[in-house]
């Protein structure tokens, strides 16, 4: 079977698609690799966060000043979700722009020529919608 790439007249629209196609996949990747670092982040700083707080409560001797303690040792953790949080609107939003960029793309799509040989016989109706 001949490969469509080697076909001149498939040679434009083919390598349209694959463009398209490269691109959305770099945009997907990308998007899923500041991802991964955003949580690998996250998890750090709570775990550090983690061992702050129970070191905090180890070392407290009064039982009536645990929960005070315990509330000045989540500050950081709570600060730190906060700013996972807008971090993560900010890559998720950039991730959007990354995709409807590469769905901007320039696309020609192919027909083949039985197609437009059948006319309008070949299309179906449109489905019916419910009134």
């Amino acid at each position: 079977m001949p490969s469509y790439s080697n076909r001149p007249s498939m040679r434009s629209p083919f390598e349209t698609q694959v463009h398209f196609l490269t691109e959305l996949a770099r945009a997907g990747v990308d998007a899923l690799r500041r991802l991964s670092e955003l949580n690998l982040q996250l998890a750090r700083q709570l775990n550090d966060d983690a061992i702050n707080a129970t070191r905090a409560l180890v070392s407290c001797n009064d039982p009536f000043q645990l929960a005070a303690v315990t509330a000045r040792a989540a500050e950081p953790a709570l600060d730190h979700l906060r700013s996972y949080q807008r971090q993560l609107g900010d890559v998720l939003s950039g991730a959007r722009l990354d995709l409807a960029r590469g769905a901007g793309a320039p696309q020609v799509q192919f027909r083949p020529a039985t197609d437009s040989a059948a006319g309008r016989d070949s299309q179906q109706a449109p489905h019916h919608q419910p009134e």
